[in-house]
């Protein structure tokens, strides 16, 4: 993402279910120590329902991924809580897709002491517009059937939900 580029008519104050004030706004390259600290904060289980992996903790090159997204090309929308001085992330969504496609996978990853407060479809409800506006059709992911919290949320979004009688992981889509 090239800082020139900026969207800035995505950033917005809003609220989660419990009342707490959170911003969300599109990723900024600068965000990279965020992200940083967001995945190191986050437990394996976190880390696998984003990831579908068992890792103990997030590789360095895929946070290093996340502050290099094309804003021309994907939609990568961060949730932070104003703490004095400094700057929290509290989640990410990222919408993300090869060039030439109209389809993009769509992810959620919420810090684990601010998951199912709404944060993350904030994130989802903030970051769809922005997919439309770049062309974006259709959106697909693959969730853990323990991941009752995402496949809540996709549900309320209006994604489709089947469950892949193969690999037991839910399938969610959703056509624009």
């Amino acid at each position: 993402m090239i800082e020139q580029r900026y969207p800035k008519q995505v950033e917005l104050l809003t609220l989660t279910k419990t009342g707490k004030e959170i911003y969300i706004r599109p990723l900024r390259p600068s965000d990279e120590p965020l992200i940083d600290e967001l995945f190191k904060s986050l437990s394996p289980q976190s880390i696998f329902f984003r990831f579908l992996r068992y890792w103990t903790s997030v590789p360095p090159e895929i946070i290093a991924y996340f502050t290099k997204i094309d804003c021309e090309l994907n939609v990568a929308m961060v949730a932070l809580e104003k703490r004095q001085s400094e700057e929290q992330l509290l989640g990410l969504c990222g919408i993300l897709r090869k060039p030439g496609s109209g389809r993009a996978e769509f992810a959620v990853v919420v810090r684990d002491e601010w998951q199912g407060i709404g944060v993350g479809a904030e994130l989802a409800r903030a970051s769809l517009p922005a997919a439309k506006d770049l062309g974006i059709r259709e959106l697909w992911g693959i969730v853990s059937p323990e991941n009752t919290i995402m496949i809540a949320m996709a549900d309320k979004l209006g994604f489709t939900i089947r469950k892949d009688r193969e690999s037991g992981l839910y399938e969610m889509e959703m056509h624009f």
